[in-house]
């Protein structure tokens, strides 16, 4: 491919709306004012430009090739690993086949006043109970089940979904079967391209095609003559847009891709989408935090059934108990008292808090054996534990090599441990880091919290007497812990067609979005993002194609 350039008006600012780029043209005629703002060249062209090669975005080219478009796919991976999708549990917890009146109403409670209207939230209840004979007709093989609730906001009976035929239900062996299936159609996949920018027509508002970045950083310019398709994924990975719209200064590492890092929300942004549900980030399990600092994502506890053995407590850096330990947080939107904060001190009361455990529980296990949610996170590089078995993200191997690391403190006695152990404080500076806790409070606790495990219960948070181990057997340790998600599901609003909208509640002509990338997911999570990722993108592709291409003449 060629190298691209631009006319000197555009200096690359000018393929977004900007205001006086448009005053500029004011007096200009249709043609001229074309001729300011189009790219001088195209490198390549499709019917849809989609952006994302997760659930969503391999459904979009499968149902867009189907319908007999061509389609591109932009992907920032190097790899065909899936996105969200293919770190995911696999499992479709739907609602394919229950009422579309039941499930709207659980999704209105849910929402609590910041969800889809109630058209558009029934508009994709409608796509959804169509999945099944779509994946059907494109010949992925799910196998759907009668289901109950399982503990979310959703209806008591539903049915769910998984990929059959398989070694097991992983979101991986599920992209694998989507893959398989755009294969067949004759998906193009650019991968290590990711995208930029939307180039997008000041006078029309059309979005019509895409400015990404080859992997040796050449600028490539993608004509999309129909569509630009959206399934790019949430900004789990960025710290600083978490920081904007969740808990500033705590970092909250994602249990799947690391290449979620929101980077179609400014896009869109530049382009006048209205943005919603940024506030929510699905919450998960504990993580430890050095752990998940040097692998640049969740090196969690254990997922499912909370820390195990039972011979821990967890405390603040004042040595004190201040939450139910075994609680897992997944998909939880109740408080988390880590982010309790003191306005007057200004800063958070219980952060940076520890894992404090007994030889008991150091000798049981190794506190992370590289699993996580489906024994699939966070275990290696690129496609997990797939195709790169020998490329771990990092080594924890015994609890002995974790404290030769530094990331396990230990002591013999319980005040030794305290003057061990150290810590960041967030949004501190060198000079205010953790260097020791109090050794009278932290012994105070643990003699408490033996005496609750002695007692079979814990009055002060409630934790549940089977999951109460007494901390008697010397030496003790400390891990400082943190928090996971599982993802977000913020991003630009969407109408029941996947059609991006602007704040007054227009759609942008020609840009969709899709899956996790401004999710319908408002606030407790009632929409199964498996589910909506694989409808979402075979509805947009599907009313995508069928526009006219556009011209370049307006």
């Amino acid at each position: 491919m060629s190298e691209v350039t631009r006319r000197g008006f555009l200096k690359g600012a000018g393929l977004a709306v900007a205001g006086a780029a448009v005053a500029g043209m004011v007096g200009c005629s249709t043609a001229e004012a074309s001729q300011d703002w189009m790219p001088e060249r195209w490198d390549d062209e499709a019917d849809l430009i989609i952006v994302g090669y997760g659930g969503a975005g391999a459904l979009a080219a499968i149902a867009g090739l189907h319908e007999g478009a061509s389609c591109i796919v932009l992907e920032k991976s190097a790899e065909r690993d899936g996105g969200s999708t293919g770190c995911s549990g696999g499992h479709m917890h739907t609602c394919v086949g229950v009422d579309v009146d039941e499930w709207a109403k659980t999704y209105v409670h849910g929402s609590f006043g910041a969800g889809a209207s109630e058209e558009v939230i029934r508009g994709y209840m409608a796509h959804a109970n169509e999945t099944p004979e779509w994946m059907e007709t494109f010949g992925i093989d799910i196998t759907w089940a009668d289901e109950s609730n399982d503990g979310h906001k959703r209806p008591k009976d539903y049915q769910g979904g998984y990929i059959a035929g398989r070694d097991g239900i992983v979101g991986m062996y599920l992209f694998e079967a989507l893959d398989e299936a755009a294969e067949e159609y004759g998906v193009d996949v650019r991968l290590s391209t990711p995208a930029k920018r939307l180039i997008q027509n000041p006078l029309t508002k059309e979005i019509i095609g895409v400015v990404a970045e080859d992997g040796n950083g050449q600028t490539l310019n993608f004509k999309a003559n129909k569509a630009v398709i959206m399934a790019c994924g949430g900004y789990e990975n960025n710290p600083q847009i978490q920081y904007s719209y969740n808990n500033p200064g705590v970092r909250v590492f994602p249990w799947g891709t690391p290449h979620n890092t929101g980077d179609g929300i400014p896009m869109v942004q530049a382009v006048g989408a209205n943005i919603w549900h940024m506030h929510a980030l699905e919450h998960a399990a504990l993580c430890y935090m050095l752990p998940s600092i040097e692998a640049n994502c969740s090196i969690s506890t254990d997922a499912t059934d909370g820390i195990t053995p039972y011979n821990y407590c967890i405390v603040d850096y004042n040595g004190n108990r201040f939450m139910k330990e075994d609680k897992t947080g997944a998909h939880d939107m109740d408080h988390k008292p880590g982010f309790d904060f003191d306005g007057k001190a200004c800063d958070y009361l219980h952060l940076p808090m520890f894992l404090v455990f007994d030889q008991t529980m150091y000798d049981a296990k190794p506190l992370w054996e590289g699993s996580g949610r489906a024994g699939i996170i966070n275990t290696y590089a690129g496609v997990w534990n797939y195709n790169h078995p020998d490329e771990p993200i990092i080594e924890w191997g015994t609890n002995d090599n974790a404290v030769e690391k530094g990331w396990i403190f230990k002591g013999e006695t319980i005040e030794e441990l305290a003057k061990n152990i150290k810590a960041e404080r967030p949004c501190h500076d060198e000079s205010e880091a953790i260097n020791g806790i109090d050794g009278a409070a932290l012994a105070a606790t643990i003699e408490k919290y033996n005496s609750y495990c002695e007692a079979g219960k814990d009055p002060d948070f409630n934790r549940d007497a089977k999951h109460m181990l007494p901390l008697n057997n010397p030496p003790y340790y400390a891990i400082e812990l943190g928090y996971s998600s599982i993802n977000t599901q913020g991003g630009p609003e969407r109408n029941e067609n996947c059609q991006t909208m602007d704040p007054f509640g227009e759609p942008i002509p020609r840009l969709y979005s899709t899956g996790e990338f401004g999710s319908y997911n408002a606030f407790v999570y009632d929409i199964g993002n498996i589910l909506e990722a694989i409808t979402t993108g075979r509805v947009a592709a599907q009313h995508a194609v069928m526009l006219e291409p556009w011209d370049a003449s307006k």
